[in-house]
């Protein structure tokens, strides 16, 4: 008789554990998928594409990416305005993506944003799809399931576009899921580390999305259960490039995190105001009756994987796997909450919905989920269907439908070009024309609004690096109109260094709290003695000018104002470097009287 064969031994981290002997390969091998498995990944993404391509558009937050793309073209760096090192983009992997289209096509920026973020999130969705039905790969049948509130939210297909980093985001979250999903026991080297350096983009995608990077680590590491030189090197694999760009920003910019993650207090905490955004989230696409659906398929996913580990079923998935995306949403939806939300609607909500749902996105047949599928199913054509008023209002008490708006204000349903946001604008045929004559001026002039909104010239001093300086209501479309050797003055503080650390107070939109008012405006760029009637139209008086000139040039403000302005030199970088966490936590008083006395005395 002849003696069995010994089963393989199991390859492993360099520094892992020998792993214990499994059964041979061939019994692990994933059954071959059914032509309705690849109907459940091909069919919803090809109708999420068509949905996000009919609304395709960029909105002004989304412009705000493409100044600093062009002035990186340019040769001026990854700045707003030249001369100033400041961060205006949240998505710094999305910033030099487009850059690099852009670069390569020579196409419109805006186009390039549009595009690729619909062929973004598109093979993010597939790619989530295809590694939750080999999640289940055990199953002979599976059933959509969570896939349909993909197909129902119509902020979903808004936000696979829109010119922000949403369409790498979901890219990104999808191709994390597909590479955790692959993760086994004994697996070689390379693809471990390949998936690991995936893993830690996730703050360069957007730096809230760092939860989601380490939950999506630590899964990785309970299922290959790596010694300690095993894990140093995954995550060295992981942090090499998120750490790298940390000390150039530290160096470069001056502090931590982007600067709209300090003009919108992204450590603040509104939690009120938090959860009324996630209720205007679920309340106008009837999602709270999917809730109790979807967290019960997911608990039964969590006891069918519990029973498969105990009885060691081939092919088995860790349950760390299955935890992984829903730990991660529930953590994001807490953030997203604790900070109040956002002035999008629906729009800083979305990361953590998709990955509550990607365990869940399809599930293996059975009675039960047989039930719950048909429900989902009866549910999404009511959703989609006339019974359901669509939500195309401009805003709620506590967001703003930012696209309802934009295509009420352009007159386009789908603007994805430039030239139509600087054609078509209503704040802007004012605006152009003023801007020509201030290019044109003998003198630098500086263009500012009064409380009506009306945008009015008075002079700047003769000394004044800029000829032009404007300020910028609306950053994405005043920055696209501005040359770019004119400085965009943001009155929000997403590429303002001065307005950004203002002390926030609770007054306005999510995220639109720190309003840089004309009195620092004229303090940093008007004449030395602006005229009486440009003070009375900005609403100032010399007195507080002049206050704020002084608050300007004492203590930590005025390092503020050298750390981002003063030539880059390795003593600059350096002083940067080790100032950056003092300088990221630093607030000034938003009224001028207070702030000299506090930063002068």
């Amino acid at each position: 008789m002849r003696t069995p064969a010994t089963p393989e031994a199991v390859p492993s981290l360099p520094g892992q554990r020998a792993a214990s002997a499994r059964p041979p390969a061939a019994a692990e091998r994933p059954r071959p998928v059914h032509w309705w498995h690849a109907a459940l990944v091909a069919v919803p993404t090809a109708a999420l594409f068509v949905l996000g391509y009919r609304r395709r558009w960029i909105c002004d937050d989304g412009l705000i990416y493409l100044r600093p793309v062009r002035q990186i073209l340019a040769g001026n760096g990854p700045v707003f305005n030249v001369g100033e090192r400041a961060e205006s983009s949240t998505g710094t992997l999305w910033q030099w993506l487009l850059a690099l289209a852009t670069w390569v096509t020579g196409e419109d920026p805006a186009f390039l944003a549009v595009g690729l973020g619909l062929l973004l999130s598109a093979a993010g969705f597939g790619l989530a799809l295809y590694a939750t039905c080999r999640l289940h790969r055990g199953a002979r049948l599976l059933l959509p399931a969570g896939v349909c509130v993909l197909l129902a939210v119509p902020p979903f297909w808004s936000y696979m576009t829109s010119g922000l980093e949403s369409g790498l985001g979901a890219f990104w979250t999808g191709l994390s899921w597909w590479l955790l999903t692959r993760t086994r026991r004994g697996q070689e080297a390379r693809p471990v580390y390949a998936a690991a350096f995936v893993f830690g983009l996730g703050p360069l995608v957007r730096p809230d999305l760092a939860v989601v990077t380490a939950c999506f680590l630590a899964a990785q590491w309970w299922v290959l259960r790596p010694s300690r030189r095993g894990t140093a090197a995954m995550l060295a694999s992981a942090g090499a490039l998120p750490l790298a760009y940390e000390v150039f920003r530290a160096g470069y910019y001056g502090i931590l995190v982007p600067l709209p993650a300090i003009a919108k207090e992204a450590s603040a905490s509104d939690w009120s105001r938090g959860a009324g955004y996630v209720q205007e989230t679920l309340g106008p696409y009837w999602l709270w009756p999917v809730v109790p659906v979807l967290g019960a398929l997911a608990v039964l996913l969590v006891r069918r994987t519990r029973r498969e580990r105990r009885d060691r079923a081939p092919g088995r998935t860790s349950l760390a796997v299955v935890l992984a995306p829903l730990a991660a949403g529930l953590l994001l939806s807490a953030y997203v909450i604790r900070v109040g939300g956002d002035y999008m609607h629906a729009r800083m909500i979305l990361p953590a919905l998709l990955l509550l749902l990607l365990p869940v996105l399809v599930v293996p047949a059975n009675r039960f989920t047989g039930v719950a599928s048909a429900l989902l199913l009866v549910w999404l054509c009511a959703a989609v269907s006339p019974l359901r008023t669509p939500f195309d209002v401009r805003d709620t008490p506590g967001s703003f439908n930012v696209r309802s708006s934009d295509v009420e204000a352009l007159g386009d349903h789908n603007p994805v070009r430039t030239a139509t946001w600087v054609a078509n604008w209503p704040a802007l045929p004012e605006g152009r024309g003023m801007l020509a004559q201030a290019v044109r001026a003998p003198g630098p002039t500086l263009l500012y609004f009064d409380a009506g909104r009306r945008l009015h010239a008075t002079p700047m001093r003769p000394d004044s690096r800029y000829h032009v300086v404007i300020v910028g209501r609306h950053l994405g479309v005043t920055g696209a109109a501005a040359p770019l050797d004119a400085y965009v003055n943001d009155a929000w503080g997403l590429a303002s260094p001065v307005g950004a650390h203002l002390a926030l107070e609770r007054w306005s939109w999510p995220g639109h709290e720190k309003f840089l008012r004309n009195h620092w405006v004229f303090a940093e760029w008007a004449a030395q003695h602006p005229p009486e009637r440009d003070l009375l139209r900005a609403g100032s008086s010399l007195e507080t000018v002049v206050a704020a000139r002084a608050a300007l040039d004492c203590g930590e403000l005025a390092e503020l104002k050298q750390s981002v302005r003063a030539p880059l030199t390795a003593e600059r970088f350096w002083r940067n470097l080790t100032g950056s966490v003092e300088r990221t936590g630093f607030r000034f008083a938003r009224w001028p009287a207070t702030a000299e006395r506090a930063l002068c005395d």
